[in-house]
């Protein structure tokens, strides 16, 4: 059975124009890491294909 952990990411956020903490949830097993939620409405931003805060939460899936 795996585990959840919280991570931080900080960067620029287009949509706030601003720098922006945002906290994130994954499930982590032996398969690694599992996002589960970010804390910011990533899915309805505009600028959510270039947002580099949410690309670091994704990149932690690969890792």
């Amino acid at each position: 059975m795996g585990q959840t952990v919280e991570e931080f990411f900080t960067g620029y956020c287009k949509a706030h124009n601003l720098t922006q903490v945002i906290g994130c949830e994954y499930s982590v097993d032996e398969n690694g890491y599992s996002l589960l939620s970010v804390d910011c409405d990533f899915e309805k931003c505009i600028y959510s294909k270039s947002c580099d805060v949410v690309k670091k939460a994704l990149a932690k899936e690969d890792e």
